[in-house]
């Protein structure tokens, strides 16, 4: 079941390249066809190919065992993700305190570059232009950073989740288990995003986010993992 989830997960990544190389080559291909001027299809051979038969009967699938979960719904009463919302949030708030700190220091510093009546020097200009450059290297990171700490503790949100669906459906014999977004209609006892919410929030209730000043690619290049925090402590007495 986790197998056909991540595939899931990689064919919805898959869209999303493809997606990325039609626009990129959206210009290129108007160019083409404005080149081409109203020109016509063009009339191509088309070989025949052979006739497949009808195949004879066979053994008829078992009538599938269907569940529906909801994730928009499984991460908004995720304990995990209501914590992982406020720090984050907290983080972005001063991210964006020192931005418009750091600008209004620029705008003072240029005010008084005008008030002194003459052409900034090459030199001031210079240093001017190196603290710009800076600030966009340093808050650029910072912003940089928060994004990767909210794909990390989120990744390990999802992770869990697509374990508990995943034992959830062979505890019901379930053989087919689709998002709610993907079904038009269905019936409420085959929606199991309750359950996965009871214990996703008892095994998953808080999740490692890096420190404020902690790269989580720094960590990454390390290989030094934290322990999640729902993994038990490792045993000293050899399971006595």
């Amino acid at each position: 079941m986790r197998s056909s989830i991540m595939a899931r997960t990689g064919h919805a990544r898959l869209r999303g390249a493809l997606c990325g190389l039609a626009l990129a080559l959206t210009p290129a291909l108007a160019m083409a066809q404005d080149a081409g001027g109203q020109q016509q299809s063009p009339i191509l051979p088309m070989p025949p190919v052979p006739e497949f038969k009808p195949l004879p009967a066979g053994s008829r699938p078992a009538a599938p065992v269907i569940g529906i979960f909801n994730t928009q719904q499984i991460m908004a009463q995720s304990l995990a993700v209501q914590k992982l919302q406020t720090e984050l949030g907290a983080r972005r708030e001063a991210l964006v305190r020192d931005v418009r700190a750091e600008d209004g220091q620029l705008q003072a510093l240029r005010q008084s570059i005008i008030k002194a009546g003459k052409a900034p020097t090459p030199e001031q200009q210079q240093d001017l232009q190196k603290r710009v450059m800076a600030d966009r290297t340093k808050f650029g990171n910072r912003n940089r950073i928060l994004e990767e700490d909210a794909q990390v503790a989120l990744n390990q949100v999802q992770r869990e989740m697509q374990q508990i669906v995943s034992a959830i459906a062979a505890a019901r014999g379930m053989t087919m288990v689709l998002q709610a977004g993907t079904a038009a209609l269905h019936d409420n006892s085959l929606d199991i995003s309750d359950q996965v919410v009871t214990y996703l929030n008892q095994a998953l209730p808080t999740v490692y986010l890096p420190g404020p000043t902690e790269d989580p690619e720094d960590i990454a290049k390390s290989g030094k993992y934290p322990v999640m925090p729902f993994q038990p402590p490792a045993d000293n007495n050899g399971g006595e």
